[in-house]
């Protein structure tokens, strides 16, 4: 009997070392499976259409937005991030009538830190609100058509002087402030060969006090989160 006892130990205990080695393994598994989902940093890039809204709308015309940045993920729903971003706008003919000017156009840039809220984090489709507040800059210059020399190097006839169009600032307006806004979005996944890859799309309402005539507009932005 004692015998069986002491041969019967060794099997039990290696069964039980089978088992440690196993659940070791799988809790491993799941938490370097949960650190990826969990990744601490993120970016993106965009870009897309830019509305006036206000009385600015009624000087600059409508265009389209480019938006790149980077955030850190502080907890699974909650991320801060620093934003660049830059609206090319257009002027109104009126403006450029008033101005006695034939022609002109404008941008608006801001550098900005925007704090996110997500709601589905782990999800396929992931809904969240975005807020931000930075440094606004709003330029608009008054042009007009012109040709600029340019030297070019020819292989037959060695080098020479052209003239290519370009067009004069005639005058610049430049407007600067502190400023912010918010909005919502959602994201999508797109899939197991690209896990880390999301699609984004947001809408936000910003507004910058430059000047008389404040800065208001909502950008609508398309682009990929990674």
């Amino acid at each position: 009997m004692f015998g069986k006892l002491l041969s019967s130990k060794p099997k039990g205990f290696a069964r039980w070392i089978r088992s440690a080695t196993v659940l070791a393994a799988l809790t491993g598994m799941a938490a370097l499976a949960n650190a990826q989902s969990e990744r601490r940093w993120s970016a993106d890039v965009g870009g897309g259409y830019t509305p006036l809204v206000g009385a600015l709308s009624n000087r600059l015309n409508n265009g389209w937005n480019m938006k790149v940045g980077g955030e850190y993920n502080l907890t699974r729903h909650l991320s801060a991030g620093l934003r660049f971003s830059w609206n090319g706008l257009g002027v109104t003919p009126g403006v450029l009538s008033e101005a006695k000017v034939p022609s002109g156009n404008s941008h608006i840039w801001s550098l900005t830190a925007d704090p996110r809220i997500r709601f589905a984090p782990f999800h396929h489709v992931n809904p969240y609100l975005v807020g931000s507040v930075g440094y606004y800059r709003r330029v608009v210059e008054f042009t007009q058509p012109t040709l600029q020399p340019v030297l070019i190097a020819d292989p037959f006839f060695g080098l020479f002087q052209d003239f290519v169009p370009a067009d004069k600032v005639l005058g610049r307006i430049t407007r600067n402030s502190i400023g912010g806004g918010g909005g919502f979005g959602f994201d999508i996944g797109l899939g197991h060969r690209l896990s880390n890859t999301r699609f984004f799309t947001e809408a936000r309402y910003e507004y910058a006090a430059t000047g008389n005539i404040p800065t208001r507009m909502i950008p609508l932005t398309f682009g990929f989160r990674f």
